[in-house]
């Protein structure tokens, strides 16, 4: 019989000195590996700006923001990161909501994509947002281009709420906007 654990690790401010380091490390390597697309001086600025350690630093601080590791017996395999309660984005789409729940980041490392491991951590996100933080709706965004992740989240019941515009660089995305209701 083969037994596996699957864990996961709130970062916290006061987490060990280099939970943002790795949470850093693998936020770059996980956004340049999905969008393979952009020219690298977009993507430098982005990294940069958006997922160094400083930048991640001060989002690991703000207490509406839930970083977790995903962990599979001991090894770091992915990071997601949800924002509870959270309207980003919502001016895109007509949605009748009260407590929406973010789900801004689900990333793992490619040699553990396809393992089962993304069900899993949907679920826990999903029992966080119902039974925690008693969401109504968990809503995300996924680019034009990613299928495999669009149809993921299709097999798990979120629809198309809309679209949005989101720019790296001088790159303009197309991202789709889905949604879930939870109650």
């Amino acid at each position: 019989m083969v037994t596996f654990h699957i864990s996961f690790e709130r970062i916290l401010p006061e987490s060990k000195p280099d939970a943002v380091e790795r949470l850093s490390e693998i936020a770059k390597f996980t956004f340049c590996d999905t969008f393979r697309h952009y020219e690298k001086s977009d993507i430098d600025a982005y990294l940069a700006k958006s997922l160094s350690v400083e930048a991640l630093s001060r989002e690991v601080a703000e207490p509406s923001n839930f970083f977790y590791f995903v962990n599979l017996d001991g090894a770091t395999t992915g990071y997601l990161k949800w924002i509870f309660p959270s309207t980003v984005y919502l001016e895109h789409v007509d949605l009748k909501c009260e407590r929406p729940l973010l789900l801004e980041r689900f990333y793992f490392l490619p040699e553990y994509c396809g393992k089962g491991l993304a069900p899993v951590a949907l679920q826990f996100v999903q029992s966080f947002a119902q039974h925690i933080a008693q969401a109504d709706y968990l809503y995300l965004s996924v680019w034009e281009k990613n299928f495999r992740a669009q149809r993921f989240y299709q097999k798990w019941g979120f629809r198309t709420l809309g679209c949005f515009d989101y720019p790296v660089g001088d790159v303009i995305d197309q991202e789709f906007l889905y949604g879930k209701r939870l109650t």
